[in-house]
């Protein structure tokens, strides 16, 4: 079992050697968890299987089209190299692998249309991770139905759905729901009650995680009339106009003469939706009302 006990040796030393600007080493770290994936998933025993199993997986890679949905176990390897990206960009903050919570709920499958989201396969699973953590904000993509991945909207709903169970069992009145948008949808300044200011230190950094660590949705081919390249600097311009929004409001002035050292230094403006449950839980099922034939 030594193979599964090194995930977090695998993150640290890919961070290493983002930090040394040694890209050969970087791709030894994917090559280790890589590694790790196939022999959970193929159950392999020896050095020569490791290589068959490899040698299998890039002939059916290599006859497939981009985008194409390929056979499940290859398909979970692919969502468990995502997963790798996703512990990535929390080690930034010294999270473990322990603690990054893969769900890989089941109406996920990778199918240009997902299923609808199911009580017993994709609710419980997040209810009992909220009865476990019992978190005080709870943060998600607040994307109405149809302006981006249609797996935002799903994640929303399940998720509404197990704080309407969790309510029944527990005094939520504490928990604060952010809701956020940014690439695929806009939050109106109206319409967001917090604001967080950006510094151009904020933003280099958040452009170099998500170059290193995002490595497989770096040159992804999502459509976006407004930017032909990576999510993250559409991601810097969005914040920069929204900057620009409260700039008329309060002016220019206000950010590079205020007293406070954080607002002097603001070049961006991220805006998110702060709800109590009952509110979430009204706006989820507005929005659910607003879908023809979406059923829990």
């Amino acid at each position: 079992v030594g193979y599964k006990l090194k995930s977090d040796k695998d993150v640290y030393h890919y961070l290493n050697k983002v930090a040394a600007g040694e890209h050969h080493e970087r791709r030894r770290g994917v090559c280790h968890r890589l590694v790790r994936a196939l022999v959970q998933v193929y159950n392999v025993k020896s050095t020569d299987q490791l290589r068959d199993v490899i040698n299998e997986v890039l002939t059916v890679l290599r006859k497939s089209y981009d985008g194409e949905k390929n056979p499940p176990k290859i398909q979970q390897i692919k969502g468990m190299i995502r997963e790798f990206e996703e512990e990535l960009v929390w080690a930034h903050y010294g999270l473990q692998v322990k603690n990054v919570r893969h769900l890989r709920l089941g109406f996920y499958q990778g199918d240009i249309f997902t299923e609808q989201p199911e009580q017993e396969r994709d609710v419980l699973p997040i209810l009992e991770m909220l009865r476990e953590l019992k978190p005080t904000v709870l943060s998600l993509t607040f994307d109405p139905e149809g302006s981006g991945p249609d797996t935002h909207y799903k994640v929303l709903q399940a998720t509404a759905e197990a704080l309407r169970l969790w309510k029944k069992e527990a005094d939520l009145s504490k928990l604060r729901i952010w809701g956020y948008r940014n690439v695929w949808y806009r939050f109106h300044p109206a319409e967001a009650n917090v604001i967080f200011p950006v510094s151009l230190n904020a933003m280099a950094a958040m452009s170099e995680a998500f170059t290193h660590c995002y490595v497989s949705q770096v040159d992804a081919s999502f459509p976006s009339y407004e930017l032909n390249g990576k999510f993250s600097d559409l991601a810097q311009k969005i914040w920069v106009e929204q900057l620009k929004d409260i700039q008329l409001l309060l002016g220019k002035n206000y950010f590079y003469l205020n007293p406070h050292p954080k607002i002097r230094a603001t070049h961006g403006l991220i805006y998110l939706r702060e709800m109590s449950v009952d509110e979430f839980l009204g706006h989820a099922r507005e929005l659910k009302k607003s879908m023809e034939g979406m059923i829990m």
